[in-house]
């Protein structure tokens, strides 16, 4: 068999361990409304690291304590090292644009006249240059026919290419050449028809087919989402926002690192941007073929720091950060996939499988406690007033863009009557994501029960295993990436389980089993936990036949495979003091550029904090790890509110 470490488990429930309830924190569990999803309400209740009870500590409590950098296909981390170098951008140059450097034009508009005619007569001979020049030397005004002047003459391909590149460079503001039947047409130019500089040269632009159509960059952003800083990015060059791509979606609260596209856009154009952006700065450019996508990433390296630490120190948490290292943690879609508020988008994503679109757009616009005054207020006009038109005006756009689709829907249509249609103006990737979370709930559940039932030891026959060494994210799940581009519902998972029995059940470890997303084309493990998937889908309506019906065909889920348990890669910590709740206790890319120092532990400083820095794979969730650590609850709302009453007490104080 192969091996792996004797993993025990803790749980809230009937389990092999029965896990020692830890109390909330310390003048916390009183103040803390109930108005954010909690951990339970998305099926995350188990831990699998032996004999510890957690400690007291505030996640992200600035958004500098989030560090997110993106590790491509070839497994590097992404940085940002410069905000203006870029790979090879220059085309190698054309024979034409040799030919147009050796004739060296005047810079002299009469020179370069006089110089043409020069030339001109090496090739035409004395007459029909002289002709050629009396013709262009005319200033009165005459007809089309009576500008054009045609060489009765014939002449050779070489000899056309040569008389164009002296009109063309030479000549550009005085004549225009063409052929006719083999023999030129010289035209004289009016003012109406003289060429624009600036056009030609916009014309011209870089040799995209040389150096690709795609100019790749690196985007450090901070405290901002992905998609809010390419659209700044296309405003200020008015282009189209899906001119850009990207590989992953990242954080908003941190600051993080990743790589994105933008399609025949030069890099000159992009530094130039750079500088106007607005929580985010841009570098490291380079040119290639294909466009970024989504799921185009290995995963992400993170570096997080756990400020105000009660309860632990070096001597008591150094074993279980080394167990973390060693063993791993439970492998949970975290409370991100479902949001922020008291109402998850699993639910909203159960009435979109339902095709039940007014249920699913009352529950979009339903008030909800705990967020925004703005967005709030808005909320309430529409229930109160229903016009979408005055719930419209206090709505911000970017920070609740689905509610705004809906509204805006129905004000165009002056009815909120077609709901159907209004849902689909939600964005594609959005409307994904309700029915993405309500697989991820059924998962959660299922591996929470998984973990009660049979502990982690090791596999269990029924099981359902693909080898931990083998699996690539992508090919395994759908967390947003390559499925939001596919046109027929969800992607069909490439790899395929193999079911434990007694014959191979020495052949896998824990690390290899997995359980379904639930859809129309996985296999269920052959234990007791097949029943959890049909009761809780039936709980809600749905079943796993259904998912292959649904009338629209974006909605037909594949499904996908998770390993249950994981661990992080290149895990390492260090413990500082400090004295400066407002100071950064980490540096960032770009102040690496600028010089900046990193920053150091204070001896005898006031407060404890600890520095986590890890790789996970692209679809997993660092504040799972982070829950495995704490004992804590990981809800942003939760964690907001424990940030605050710190900041009090360090005022108060």
């Amino acid at each position: 068999m192969a091996a792996a470490p004797q993993v025990h488990m803790e749980s809230d429930g009937q389990g092999p361990t029965k896990r020692i309830k830890r109390d909330e924190p310390q003048g916390t569990s009183n103040q803390v409304p109930r108005v954010f999803l909690r951990e339970e309400d998305v099926g995350i209740s188990e831990f699998i690291t032996p004999g510890w009870h957690g400690f007291d500590a505030i996640i992200k409590h600035r958004y500098s304590d989030f560090f997110v950098n993106e590790i491509d296909p070839q497994g590097n981390v992404v940085h940002l090292t410069s905000f203006t170098e870029a790979d090879d951008p220059k085309p190698p140059k054309s024979q034409a644009e040799i030919d147009i450097e050796n004739l060296n034009v005047p810079e002299d508009p009469q020179a370069a006249f006089e110089e043409a005619f020069v030339r001109l007569s090496s090739i035409l001979g004395a007459e029909d240059s002289s002709r050629i020049k009396k013709h262009l030397e005319i200033t009165e005004d005459q007809t089309l026919e009576q500008r054009s002047l045609l060489l009765d003459r014939d002449l050779d391909k070489d000899q056309r290419k040569n008389v164009y590149l002296i009109t063309n460079n030479f000549l550009s503001s005085q004549v225009t050449c063409e052929t006719v039947g083999g023999r030129l047409k010289f035209i004289r130019r009016v003012q109406s028809d003289k060429p624009n500089a600036d056009k030609r040269s916009q014309r011209r632009g870089p040799q995209w087919q040389h150096i690709g159509e795609f100019c790749y960059f690196v985007m450090q952003k901070e405290n901002m989402d992905s998609m809010d800083v390419l659209n700044q990015i296309a405003r200020h060059l008015r282009c189209k926002p899906r001119s850009f791509g990207m590989a992953g979606t990242k954080d908003k609260r941190g600051i993080t690192v990743q790589r994105c596209s933008a399609y025949k856009i030069s890099h000159e154009r992009l530094i130039g941007v750079s500088k106007k952006l607005r929580g985010a700065r841009l570098g490291n450019f380079s040119y290639g073929p294909r466009e970024l996508r989504l799921g185009d990433l290995q995963g992400n390296q993170f570096q997080i720091i756990l400020r105000h630490i009660q309860g632990a120190d070096a001597s008591s948490l150094n074993p279980v950060l080394e167990g973390i290292r060693n063993i791993g943690f439970v492998n949970y879609f975290g409370m991100q996939r479902f949001g922020t508020q008291s109402i998850s988008s699993h639910t909203i994503g159960i009435a979109v499988l339902k095709a039940d679109w007014q249920a699913a757009i009352d529950l979009i616009l339903s008030p909800r406690d705990g967020e925004r005054e703005d967005i709030s207020n808005a909320r309430k006009a529409w229930v109160t007033l229903k016009d979408p038109k005055e719930a419209l005006k206090l709505l911000p756009q970017r920070a609740a863009l689905a509610e705004y689709s809906i509204l805006q829907s129905f004000a165009k249509n002056g009815s909120a009557t077609n709901v159907a249609a209004a849902f689909t103006c939600i964005p594609r990737n959005l409307r994904l994501m309700y029915v993405h979370a309500y697989q991820s709930y059924i998962w959660n559940s299922a591996v929470s029960q998984r973990l009660r039932m049979f502990g982690t030891a090791g596999p269990v026959i029924g099981d359902l295993v693909i080898r931990a060494t083998e699996y690539d994210t992508s090919a395994l799940e759908v967390d947003g990436g390559a499925a939001e581009k596919a046109e027929d519902g969800d992607k069909r998972p490439d790899v395929k389980p193999t079911v434990v029995t007694a014959e191979n059940i020495n052949n896998y470890t824990i690390y290899d089993v997995v359980l379904p997303l639930p859809g129309w084309d996985i296999m269920y493990p052959e234990h007791d936990v097949k029943e959890l998937y049909t009761k809780l889908m039936e709980k809600d309506g749905l079943s796993a036949s259904g998912f292959a019906s649904h009338p629209l065909k974006e909605y037909r889920l594949a499904g996908a495979y998770r390993h249950i348990i994981i661990k992080p890669r290149e895990f390492a910590y260090e413990w500082m003091r400090y004295n400066d709740d407002m100071l950064p206790l980490a540096r960032s890319d770009s102040d690496a550029i600028e010089g900046k120092h990193e920053p150091e532990s204070i001896d005898f400083g006031k407060y404890l904090a600890l520095k986590l820095k890890f790789d996970l794979p692209s679809s997993s969730y660092a504040t799972m790890l982070l829950r495995e650590l704490m004992r804590q609850e990981t809800a942003s709302g939760y964690q907001s509110q424990l940030s605050l009453k710190t900041t009090e007490n360090i005022s108060n104080a």
